[in-house]
């Protein structure tokens, strides 16, 4: 910036943003696929529903206002039709400064297990019409989810979240976390543009930051006609920074829609949600607690004690068919070996032990209980690791007393592990393509618990959930072009009172504008 018209331009721009409060900094130009969607104003951002119990589901929205000295009254509506002839529920609700003109309402007076379509108006003015879920009751035979996760806006696009969006056979989101990023990947500038690429550093920045990702259609898509539900994981409460925790927290509750579990503790974001007798979703946080509390001496927790033991009740206690755990990052290991040819991530031993391999005594407390309580049908549903895996849950994965890596006999579990959405992997990180399959080689070499691990694709995962079996799949989108078509990879299942995937897998490669 050396010319007189560039730093003038700069000085212009700088004086505006600080006299006019209808000034919104933003960039001279989005990326790729980034903008608001101007033409339901001031609803540029979207509308969502999370957090579904059998009679209320969470509706949220977000309105972009130029006067921020005032509160602004918004009215939603709940129905049975699009066409809202046949209202269920409405209310009014404010959205101001405190909240960042954010809005969240929970809906209530719906029926367990239906669906609906809700709205939000200002004056004249009608959002986008979202669809929501309740959670069925008693007698549900079948339920298939999405689980996502790791979805950074820079390093490429989410066609993802778009193929979710258009699937008529997903009933519900569970994202495990890094829903936003902290900051962009140096090595993945795929769409990239100032200033919305800073690290941030606090509550203005954290709610910048969720505003932007709210301008990518796939997203919004994704949130509109689906119903979530999210926990955090590390890129989403930034919590290596000195006091921004607190904030990463509150925008987080700003702009999902989430209910606080516990008011009195925010971070305790843990909670569960029982689709009848089939299954139960324990969505917990081994991120903001691990290492923080002792359960015995020289033995840290990874869950924290109160967690644990909440945990633990939920389990033993579940009257549903279908235990699945939703859980940030890695449960089952992922052991790494000591090369004299090549420096390998870890330890030596393990390849992150910042997860549960760091906490591999605590861990293992978690599997006898289970084993010991005789609580069947355990699935743990992760992410974080950018990759593909489908892995059996041992206590030693390697001792043939104990587990049998042919059969899966001793397995007290089952882990899936679907591709982050978008987060760069193996082949952003510079490794040649054609040395990736002899590292997904040798990987499930060392971890005999591994059945599948693929390391360079990027997509979701679906779990279809029947009182006889669990079938996961592995759905890969392209991320560096906007693309209509997503790829099978592969099908696992879990038989009922197994407690392992079966050995046989589907293979079926197809490719379509998405599954109906």
């Amino acid at each position: 910036m050396n010319t007189p018209s560039e730093k003038n331009a700069v000085l212009v721009v700088l004086f505006l943003m600080l006299c006019c409060n209808t000034i919104i900094a933003q960039p001279i130009s989005y990326p790729l696929n980034i903008y608001p969607d101007s033409k339901f104003a001031p609803f540029i951002y979207g509308v969502a529903s999370g957090d579904p119990l059998e009679d209320r589901v969470i509706l949220w929205t977000k309105i972009q206002v130029a006067d921020t000295t005032q509160s602004y009254n918004l009215k939603w509506q709940i129905a049975n039709d699009a066409a809202f002839t046949s209202l269920l529920n409405e209310g009014n609700i404010t959205a101001d400064k405190k909240h960042d003109y954010t809005a969240k309402v929970d809906a209530t007076g719906l029926a367990a297990g239906s669906d609906y379509f809700y709205r939000f108006m200002f004056e004249d003015k009608a959002s986008q019409t979202g669809k929501a879920k309740t959670l069925p009751k008693e007698e549900v035979e079948h339920l298939k989810i999405a689980v996502a996760s790791c979805s950074s806006i820079w390093s490429g696009f989410f066609n993802a979240y778009r193929r979710i969006a258009e699937r008529k056979d997903i009933d519900f989101v569970v994202h495990l976390g890094d829903y936003a990023y902290d900051y962009p990947d140096e090595d993945e500038h795929v769409r990239y543009i100032p200033p919305y690429t800073k690290d941030v550093a606090s509550l203005a920045e954290w709610r910048e930051r969720h505003s932007y990702y709210l301008l990518d259609p796939d997203l919004r898509a994704a949130k509109q006609n689906k119903t979530w539900m999210v926990i955090w994981d590390n890129h989403d409460t930034d919590c290596e920074k000195p006091g921004t925790q607190a904030d990463a927290i509150q925008a987080f509750y700003e702009y999902l829609p989430i209910r606080m579990p516990d008011t009195l503790h925010p971070e305790r974001l843990y909670r569960s949600f029982r689709f009848g007798k089939l299954a139960q979703i324990n969505m917990i946080d081994m991120f903001l607690f691990r290492g923080k509390e002792s359960y015995a001496e020289n033995q840290k927790s990874i869950l924290g004690n109160y967690q644990d033991a909440w945990l633990k009740s939920q389990l033993s206690s579940s009257t549903s068919t279908w235990n699945l755990i939703g859980n940030q990052e890695m449960m089952g290991s992922w052991m790494s070996s000591k090369s004299k040819v090549i420096k390998l991530p870890g330890n030596g031993t393990y390849f992150d032990p910042g997860n549960w391999d760091g906490y591999a005594h605590d861990r293992k407390r978690l599997f006898d209980f289970i084993k010991e309580h005789d609580i069947n049908n355990t699935v743990v549903l992760s992410g974080d690791a950018h990759m593909s895996f489908i892995t059996d849950l041992t206590t030693a994965p390697r001792n043939r007393k104990i587990y049998n890596r042919k059969t899966g006999e001793g397995a007290v579990g089952v882990e899936f592990l679907p591709a982050s959405i978008s987060r760069g992997n193996m082949d952003e990180s510079g490794i040649p393509k054609e040395f990736i399959p002899l590292f997904q080689s040798f990987s499930k070499g060392w971890n005999p618990q591994h059945l599948f691990c693929q390391f360079s694709k990027h997509g979701y995962g679906t779990l279809d959930i029947t009182k006889e079996r669990c079938v996961a799949e592995f759905w890969y989108s392209k991320i560096l072009s906007m693309q209509d078509v997503e790829y099978f990879g592969r099908g696992y299942t879990v038989k009922s009172g197994v407690n392992h995937w079966e050995r046989k897998f589907n293979k079926r490669r197809s490719k379509s504008t998405f599954p109906q």
